[in-house]
Parts: structure tokens; sequence; C-alpha cells
């Protein structure tokens, strides 16, 4: 049996990741930790599990083989650096955490010998959209490149951590330096760089297109989340992998789903 203790338990996300659990013999909640502005704090939100707050880490995890965290950038800085110290591992689905607390973060995993797997995505689909942009840069090296992303209307930040994700790899095989978030105004011939947008609107899960345009030719790379439910696999899934493994390495979603 796999204890899981997760933050951001009332979360949109953390809670469809806590109905798909209940699908499983194999893992149960043992622990949760919510902001505690938030209505249910301090009451039990599962059987047998009160939510509690940042300042109660430790009786969150102490449980727990496998922490997760869904929580905001600022909420997960705090907590991504203390957990490796209980010795539990961890699979972080916060997107936009402070570099500087991930690279304590890792300090942290390296010192307690523990494991975690850290994702801007956890879909299965979207990680195999990342590798087909890879692809598509690696081939159209000299079409320009533009990213749409759309989310729901509450999501915090901005653009997507999967957008960038994708950003990433493409400059890293193009060798394209500049990004350009937005445009507006007069802003003269298109330069040699990677143009960004974002949208808010509604209740998308979320939408994210990468367009590579010629002179002759347009391709576009789609791909769209239908429900929470396509990342609530991939957290489930990462928590068996990375459940037991104590090499005080962080690993990716390549890796958990052998890409």
């Amino acid at each position: 049996m796999i204890n899981v203790a997760l933050g951001g338990a009332t979360g949109r996300m953390g809670r469809t990741v806590c109905e798909m659990m209940k699908k499983y013999d194999d893992m149960r909640l043992v622990g949760a930790m919510i902001d505690p502005r938030e209505k249910e704090f301090g009451t039990e939100i599962y059987p047998g599990v009160i939510a509690k707050g940042p300042e109660d880490l430790k009786d969150v995890v102490k449980d727990a083989d496998v922490y997760v965290d869904i929580t905001a950038p600022d909420a997960a800085a705090n907590v991504i650096t203390k957990v490796p110290a209980y010795g539990v591992n961890m699979v972080i689905g916060t997107t936009s955490i402070p570099e500087t607390a991930v690279m304590k973060m890792r300090e942290q995993i390296l010192k307690n010998r523990t494991s975690a797997v850290l994702s801007p995505n956890y879909a299965v689909g979207v990680n195999v959209f990342w590798k087909m942009c890879e692809i598509l840069a690696s081939s159209l090296k000299d079409y320009d490149i533009e990213v749409l992303e759309v989310h729901h209307n509450q999501k915090k930040d901005a653009p997507s951590g999967t957008a960038m994700e994708a950003v990433k790899r493409m400059m890293e095989i193009t060798k394209i330096d500049d990004v350009v978030y937005g445009r507006e105004g007069i802003t003269g011939a298109r330069k040699r760089e990677i143009g960004v947008h974002s949208i808010r609107c509604g209740d998308v899960v979320g939408d994210h297109t990468v367009i590579f345009a010629g002179n002759t030719e347009v391709i576009e790379l789609k791909h769209k989340a239908g429900s929470r439910e396509a990342l609530a696999k991939g957290f489930i899934e990462s928590i068996r992998w990375i459940y037991g493994k104590k090499d005080g390495k962080v690993h990716d979603m390549k890796e958990v789903l052998g890409l």
C-alpha cells in the first residue's frame, strides 16, 4: 500500500486526484494540506484525513511514502525544500515555482537520498506532444514558431508550464534565444523568435497549439485536455513509479513513461 499526502487537496486538480485514488487498492490518502484561509481547513475532507496547513507539514507527511504537490508557486516553494528531510518522496505538479526553490529542493533530495518526479504536465498525451514539438522543431528549423495556450479563468499563472516546457525544448533544438510574450503596437518585422500567447476564459481545462509556419505551408500541432482526469492518471502513474526510489535524484515524465 502506497500512503500519499497531497498538497492542494481541495483544489480542482487535487480533488480529481483524490477521487481517482479511491479507484485503486494499492494507494490511499493519509494526509492533506491546504491554504488555512479555505473553508475546509481543519475539517475531515476524506475519511480519517483532516485538512491542515503548511505549518503542520510534519503531521501531513508523517505517515506518507509520497507527497504530491498541486498548490501554488509560493506555497510549493516553502514546502518542497522541507519534505525530503522527512524521508518522503515527491511528485510535483505545481508550475512556476521559483528556480531558487527548485535548486534548494534538488540539494535536499540529494542530501536526504529521497527521490522526486517534477513535470509541468502529467498527462501522457502532453508528454508525447512535447516529443513531437522536438521532432518538428528539428526538421523545420527555418520556420516561424508561435505557441498558443488556453486555460480556465481561474488559472493563476501565465504562460502555462506546459507551454513553456514546449518552448524550452524547441529553443534547445533551434538555438533561438528570443521569446516574445504577446505583441502590441508597431512591432516591426518578425525576428528570429518564438511567440507565446495566453488566453484565460471559461472553464477550459487546457488547450495548447504550436504553429510552424514557412513561406508556403503551415503545420499546427495541437493538444486538448478533455478533463482533469488526463492529468490525474499521470499523477497516479508517477506515484507508483517514484514509490520506493531513494536515489537522490529528480526525475521527469519522460522517464516515468519510458519516452
